[in-house]
């Protein structure tokens, strides 16, 4: 069976976002991607000092929801996280199961007091869906500037890559999921966790 994408909005996303994120990683990852929402409070990753969300008490529940091995599953949250040591994130993946998660909270300028900017959110969300399920394909931070596995510390970084892999990045990605093909067929071929 070929291997698919899951984007599982936690919270109320608007439908034409997700249909955008939708069409990028099916161009992106050349895999079909479904929508498919899991409606549940978040109450318990909230940290009422911080006002953010607690990431890895997230992403442990999408791996519990995860239905097959070979899927990816994104969360899509609209809220503010955060990881332990670090005072917010834009996304978090779990390599080892293919679950990761992103906010698109700190992805909007009205987050800082600045007028709306309807292409540059799109652009930003576009980057970091990219980048978090690239991670999921066992791709590390690269230090190219200008790709997408570039790590993001401030919204100026995310800005200034492209949403795009470079060439490295794009080589090694194909190789991995080349290798998982080749894997799941019977062949005995390196596991993509040797190509980290």
């Amino acid at each position: 069976m070929r291997q698919k994408i899951i984007l599982r909005p936690l919270v109320k996303i608007k439908s034409h976002i997700l249909e955008i994120m939708k069409q990028e990683v099916e161009h992106t990852f050349n895999r079909p991607v479904e929508i498919q929402p899991l409606a549940l409070s978040l109450k318990y990753a909230y940290e009422p000092k911080r006002k953010q969300y607690l990431a890895p008490q997230l992403l442990a529940t999408l791996r519990n929801v995860r239905m097959e091995p070979v899927d990816r599953h994104l969360g899509i949250v609209d809220v503010d996280l955060y990881a332990p040591g670090l005072n917010f994130i834009f996304g978090e993946a779990d390599i080892k199961s293919g679950v990761a998660i992103i906010s698109l909270y700190r992805l909007r300028q009205e987050c800082y007091g600045l007028p709306q900017d309807e292409g540059l959110f799109r652009d930003r969300v576009i980057k970091e869906v990219v980048h978090e399920l690239g991670h999921t394909y066992h791709l590390s931070h690269c230090g190219d500037i200008k790709c997408v596995m570039h790590f993001s510390n401030s919204l100026a970084d995310t800005d200034m890559k492209s949403d795009s892999f470079c060439s490295r990045c794009h080589q090694k990605l194909k190789e991995i999921r080349t290798d998982a093909t080749a894997t799941r067929n019977g062949s005995s071929v390196a596991r993509p966790e040797s190509l980290s």
